[in-house]
């Protein structure tokens, strides 16, 4: 953009200085010719004066000799003498002329003056200013260089986020389906007591013992999973303070803070766990030294006693 406004200010100077010569060139040529006519309407006066000057000397010589034509060469004469004073005013008006367009080609010949030395410093100017721009141009091109660089550099890590979450979030999505399938489903709730729903209560602690370790090894993927995360976040810090001293980013928390979320989910549910069998448990005890009251179905009581106390 500044290259095509300094050839475009250059062309105009061009055009400028063509324009200012050809001005100069008519207005000579014009005086010329003005002149030329001038002097070519003088030519024709002396000439008509010239033929007056004849015409009156044939009429004083023949004045005696032809008297009753006196009043048509006194007419004659007086035409002569419009004629000649009608030529006069008309070399008069051309004189006037003349001067006028003389002091116009002067007043040109000054303004083209003025003119020039006005364009020599607007050219000045413009190269000066040329040089400016160019300085100007030479450092927007530098920082528009840092800033491509720049914008590829978090183009990368947007990709390369992008990339870390969309495997996070493929992993941890198994890892919660898996964790899904390790809840037990003998639990139901009736009347604001939680009741089981199986044969036996030895039945119930197998499963929560098999629920424990399947949930205990999901732990474990799940730990090495946030430790993964931990050191790439950990990488990326490290990138970013070398380059431009930034720190974590919200993806990086983000991604961090949902890794924590699944461990505390599944610690939960071994938890729950652990109260559940610890409620079967005291149940069990209760029943082998409550032989002798009425059986009750298992159904209805297995947590009764535990949550009622």
């Amino acid at each position: 953009m500044l290259l095509s406004s300094m050839r475009c200010l250059t062309t105009i100077v061009k055009d400028l200085e063509v324009e200012l010569e050809t001005t100069r060139y008519n207005c000579k040529e014009n005086m010329q010719q003005a002149t030329l006519i001038e002097k070519e309407r003088f030519t024709h006066m002396q000439w008509d004066m010239e033929e007056l000057r004849s015409k009156c000397l044939e009429v004083e010589m023949n004045l005696k000799a032809e008297q009753e034509e006196k009043a048509r060469v006194e007419l004659a004469k007086l035409l002569v003498i419009q004629e000649r004073d009608l030529f006069l005013n008309e070399l008069d008006v051309a004189r006037e002329h003349l001067s006028k367009l003389h002091k116009r080609n002067e007043e040109l010949e000054a303004k083209s003056k003025a003119d020039v030395k006005l364009l020599v410093k607007e050219v000045k100017s413009l190269r000066s200013s040329q040089s400016e721009l160019k300085q100007e141009l030479g450092r927007l091109m530098k920082e528009k260089i840092e800033v491509e660089r720049t914008l590829q550099k978090e183009k990368q890590r947007a990709e390369s986020a992008s990339a870390a979450n969309s495997k996070l979030l493929h992993e941890c999505e198994i890892l919660r389906n898996r964790l899904q399938e390790c809840s037990v489903n003998f639990l139901s709730e009736e009347e604001d007591k939680l009741i089981v729903d199986t044969s036996s209560p030895s039945d119930a602690i197998d499963l929560l013992t098999t629920s424990d370790n399947r949930i205990g090894l999901l732990l474990a993927e799940a730990q090495l999973l946030a430790q993964d995360v931990e050191n790439a976040v950990v990488k990326m810090d490290e990138t970013r303070n070398a380059n431009d001293g930034n720190g974590r980013t919200s993806d990086d928390e983000l991604r961090k803070m949902l890794t924590d979320m699944f461990i505390d989910n599944a610690t939960l549910r071994k938890q729950a766990n652990s109260v559940i069998r610890c409620a079967l448990n005291m149940y069990v005890q209760a029943e082998e030294t409550d032989e002798e009251d009425e059986e009750v179905p298992l159904r209805k009581t297995v947590l009764s006693k535990f949550l009622e106390r």
